[in-house]
């Protein structure tokens, strides 16, 4: 009887595209089945569909569904080698994907790190650009409140100098005045005394030390419009003699010379005190 082996080697020899974990596979299959076919016991009654079997051409010839059958093993042995290459391949590329995906993943995570630290260091940027702005318009006001401040108070010191150098100078006038004023009473009162003892004819009762004080009132061209004691000698006579030298003087243009206002304050209501002093009794 003629006898062909089907051995494993074949199908290393086959495959020789395999990857390394294929090959053992198939290598150790084969082995088995060569060891369960090679025993005289079992080889009639088993076939096993992972290990490679030797066949006789006899065999083959007497029992043609065996053969269909140990073909069929070797296909379905190609097909499974087949199928862990494909695994194999499908595996080796989804983790080569999730390796990208893992790494584009953390390029876009870096990437919106940096976006974020970016966007933060330009929100700090501009934060402390704007408090700088605010403080420095802050001071910016301080300063011209300041500066306003300043001219404020000048102002007021300039105005205060002013109205002080200007109430000098009106007491200075005021007081000039007072002093010119004071001198035209003393001139004009002196000239309606004058007026008054010309006209005063001395009565037998006067006597050197006598006072009389006659009230006088006049208008501005200097007549008189009325005249009375207020204060007796304490002679009827006396004080009659120079009430009527008043009335014989009747008026006094000499008045008609000073300001309204002096007349007004000095002469309108005249108090005319009459002393004579150089009487020879």
């Amino acid at each position: 009887m003629t006898m062909f082996a089907f051995h494993p080697m074949a199908l290393l020899l086959k495959h020789e595209g395999y990857p390394p974990a294929v090959l053992a596979a198939i290598l150790i299959h084969g082995l088995l089945l060569y060891i369960i076919l090679d025993n005289p016991f079992l080889r009639n009654d088993m076939v096993d569909l992972d290990t490679p079997v030797y066949i006789s051409a006899t065999t083959a010839e007497e029992n043609p569904q065996r053969l269909r059958r140990l073909q069929q093993i070797q296909q379905e042995q190609a097909r499974e080698a087949a199928a862990q290459r494909q695994r194999e391949q499908e595996a080796a590329a989804q983790a080569a994907r999730e390796e990208e995906a893992r790494r584009q993943a953390e390029l876009q995570e870096q990437q919106r790190l940096e976006q974020q630290r970016s966007e933060q260091e330009l929100a700090q940027r501009r934060q402390a650009e704007q408090e700088a702005q605010r403080e420095a318009q802050r001071q910016a006001q301080i300063e011209e409140q300041q500066r306003l401040e300043r001219q404020r108070q000048e102002q007021l010191a300039r105005e205060q100098q002013a109205a002080q150098q200007a109430e000098a100078e009106r007491q200075q006038q005021l007081a000039a005045q007072r002093e010119a004023d004071a001198r035209a009473v003393d001139t004009y009162s002196a000239i309606v005394h004058n007026t008054v003892t010309r006209n005063w004819v001395i009565p037998p009762s006067a006597r050197n030390g006598m006072t009389a004080v006659l009230a006088i009132r006049l208008v501005p061209t200097g007549e008189v419009i009325s005249v009375e004691i207020i204060q007796s000698s304490g002679d009827a006579a006396f004080d009659r003699s120079v009430e009527q030298a008043v009335r014989r003087a009747a008026r006094f243009p000499e008045l008609q010379g000073m300001s309204t206002s002096l007349f007004e304050a000095s002469f309108r209501n005249l108090t005319l005190t009459f002393r004579p002093e150089d009487l020879l009794r």
